[in-house]
């Protein structure tokens, strides 16, 4: 895989599509040192990204609680997101979207430094954020050692680039036992999510899925719960203890990235994803969603 660095292309960078490799920030810029930068993940299919104005809703939010205004308007986001992709003639692929503080002070106050942000979109190529077999065999959850933190602690509602260390660290921990990822707990002790991606399970019939309390709200998890809503599915949300992996019948993970990905095994607890009807539906939905050929009323939470 060519590293990120070296593509070519073009890059949305504070108001201008510029050569990829002139989209560069100074070593000494803000959000480099004290991690005073956001981003979002958004999935292009079809040539078109999807929900991107729940994106830059969610994007603008971020920016808020980390006391920074975005320099550009919904709607310049917006045109700036559809050119990229156009521009690159991207039919399925990945957009990237980030803000950060630059590099006027370095130091822990940045009321002075200037806001900076860009979109960049790349094609995926198949199986890229999971193995091809992987809706056929699941993949393995490990718990990590690390919690998000309680909200009283971190701006854990904002896709802050900082808030995904405790995810790294507990990925690199994962795969080097042999797992495919980490699942976390909170402050409490409850199942939050996996590294990058938020956890459901399934019981009878029905979904049970954590709180967002200590992490930001999924636009794929709204997606779910109202896919779920349509078929009838029940859902409870609420707070799960680790006990309650072997009490459920299975659990898949959702996100822009991952989509909605079967989980076979949460440490020594396996799921037969054979005759797990509820995930295979939501596959099939998610996937109908995605490619136009289903409707759901998503609400947009994030623009408020």
């Amino acid at each position: 895989m060519i590293p990120f660095d070296r593509r070519t292309g073009k890059i949305w960078y504070d108001g201008a599509l510029v050569e990829w490799a002139d989209a560069t920030l100074h070593v000494l810029s803000h959000g480099l040192h004290y991690a005073s930068s956001i981003f979002e993940g958004i999935r292009i299919y079809g040539g078109e990204p999807f929900m991107l104005t729940e994106h830059i809703a969610r994007l603008r939010s971020s920016a808020h609680i980390l006391d920074f205004d975005l320099p550009y308007d919904d709607a310049v986001l917006h045109a700036a997101t559809l050119d990229v992709v156009r521009t690159a003639a991207i039919t399925e692929g990945y957009i990237r979207m980030n803000a950060w503080r630059g590099s006027e002070v370095i130091q822990t106050a940045a009321l002075k430094t200037s806001v900076h942000a860009s979109v960049a979109a790349w094609e995926l190529p198949e199986g890229y954020y999971a193995a091809t077999d992987a809706l056929e065999k699941g993949i393995s959850l490990v718990t990590g050692r690390y919690a998000r933190p309680s909200p009283r602690y971190a701006p854990v509602k904002s896709k802050a680039a900082g808030n995904y260390m405790i995810g790294t660290v507990s990925k690199n921990e994962a795969l080097r036992a042999g797992f495919d990822d980490a699942v976390l707990l909170d402050d409490r002790g409850n199942f939050v999510e996996a590294t990058g991606a938020h956890l459901f399970f399934t019981k009878d019939g029905a979904l049970h899925t954590p709180t967002t309390r200590c992490t930001i709200d999924g636009i794929t998890r709204a997606c779910v719960l109202a896919l779920a809503d349509r078929e009838g599915i029940a859902c409870t949300v609420g707070d799960l203890a680790p006990a309650f992996a072997a009490e459920a019948d299975g659990a898949f993970l959702c996100g822009t990235a991952c989509e909605i990905l079967p989980v076979a095994r949460i440490d020594d607890h396996h799921y037969d994803l054979t005759g797990n009807k509820v995930v295979r539906q939501l596959i099939t939905g998610y996937r109908d969603l995605v490619e136009g050929r289903r409707v759901v009323d998503v609400p947009n939470i994030w623009a408020r």
